[in-house]
């Protein structure tokens, strides 16, 4: 196998950024964050609340992932978009992502529903306002689309069904969060619903491409690394095909630069392997977990007086 694999160019290097002082420039990406939102929203303890609750949900997923052994944490804000953790293991594993992914939204709801709760009854407007985020965020993260956390869950838990999964699921969160946000003339909400919608075009030119390698028996499960170099330009060739502005591209850039576009984007094709150690009964209950999150946050949410939380926002 080495000695056919010769017979191929040796596949570009994906580069990878050395990511040192990681503190400074998540307290940097949270000032751009805050001082971004600051444009359109002039009430700052509102501001802090959501940075205060981006944050608490966050540091779930960052103090999880250095617990089961994630590299190269970062935590970065992204003004108008929410914030993220990032990271990265030799092996992953679906036990693990799977309780990553819900120290996230878990204790936001549950701190979410404390801070609503003593806030009504003491009727303290501030930490009704953080409350009802704490809510709305980690509802909104629990969407099954990716790359929010609900999205991320169905993936692990059902890797062989990933790409229609996210692709049907993708499409019906957008048309149901248009739908609320025209009905409640939430028209924040619209957007995000046309946002996610634009990502099903992306999703399914990804399914379409995996497909493709399924057919000629090309794996696509494995970390860059590791990839052949035949199997580099297997993958590289069926991307030429589903993405046709790419042959352009070549034509009109160096070639060193368009060597890491490539590998960045068979990288992006790609699945990391994931030891599958979910058994059937516990996957159910992980999706019971989740529906049941969803399902009580949304009935305690509607069962508010909607005037306490339009007043506490005033």
């Amino acid at each position: 196998m080495d000695e056919f694999n010769h017979l191929y160019k040796e596949k570009p290097e994906l580069s990878k950024k050395e990511r040192k002082g990681h503190i400074s420039i998540t307290i940097l990406s949270i000032i751009i964050f805050a001082l971004t939102f600051s444009l359109i929203i002039d009430d700052y303890c509102i501001i802090l609340s959501l940075v205060a609750v981006l944050l608490f949900h966050e540091l779930g997923h960052y103090l999880t992932m250095k617990k089961f052994g994630y590299k190269n944490l970062k935590m970065l804000f992204i003004p108008f978009m929410g914030a993220m953790v990032q990271g990265n293991k030799k092996y992953y594993s679906q036990k693990e992502s799977t309780i990553m992914l819900f120290a996230g939204p878990v204790p936001g709801i549950l701190l979410g529903f404390l801070c609503l709760h003593v806030g009504i009854g003491y009727e303290n407007h501030w930490l009704i306002q953080i409350g009802t985020l704490f809510f709305l965020i980690n509802l909104f993260n629990l969407l099954p689309i990716e790359p929010l956390d609900g999205g991320q869950l169905m993936r692990v838990l059902f890797a062989k069904y990933t790409d229609i999964i996210q692709l049907v699921l993708t499409f019906l969160a957008s048309l149901i969060l248009i739908a609320l946000g025209w009905w409640f003339e939430a028209w924040i909400i619209v957007f995000f619903g046309f946002f996610i919608g634009f990502k099903v075009k992306t999703l399914y030119r990804k399914h379409l491409i995996r497909n493709e390698l399924r057919k000629q028996s090309i794996s696509y499960v494995s970390r860059y690394e590791n990839l052949s170099n035949e199997v580099y330009y297997s993958i590289k060739n069926v991307l030429f095909i589903h993405i046709p502005i790419l042959k352009k591209i070549q034509e009109e850039t160096e070639e060193n630069h368009f060597d890491q576009l490539m590998a960045n984007q068979v990288n992006n094709v790609l699945i990391p392997p994931l030891k599958k150690d979910i058994s059937g009964i516990h996957r159910m209950a992980f999706i019971l977990l989740w529906i049941v999150l969803f399902v009580a946050a949304f009935l305690f949410i509607f069962n508010l007086e909607i005037n306490i939380i339009r007043d506490a926002f005033q």
